[in-house]
């Protein structure tokens, strides 16, 4: 394989390990409007958190990424790892505050 080639395709490597840690969306904990939701608003907005919150542990474990991460670039694995962290905490907070204001309703299930 020529010099340039190898180069190329080492740089690219590296390009997709640097870049490609898995990463997870964040929420903000208390939204506008949240005081209006009705109690089936809110019902759902649960459910969509517990749905974002399976996304972020999926991307835990062993997936193409992480395995590529910790052969390749630890840091990366550690960031992964770091960063599912946070967004879980930003997940448990918005439930916390959304079932505050759920029981402050008098919403029964």
């Amino acid at each position: 394989m020529p010099l340039f080639l190898r180069n190329a395709v080492l740089s690219a490597a590296m390009s997709g390990l640097l870049f490609g840690c898995a990463t997870s969306q964040k929420i903000q904990v208390v939204q506008p409007g949240d005081q209006n939701f009705s109690c089936n608003a809110i019902k759902d907005e649960l459910g969509k958190l517990d749905k974002a919150q399976e996304d972020i542990d999926s991307k835990k474990g062993v997936t193409g990424t992480n395995v590529a991460a910790a052969l390749f670039w630890l840091p990366g694995l550690a960031y992964t790892y770091y960063d599912a962290g946070e967004a879980t905490r930003l997940i448990s907070d918005r439930k916390s505050s959304l079932t505050t204001i759920y029981n402050n309703k008098n919403c029964t299930s």
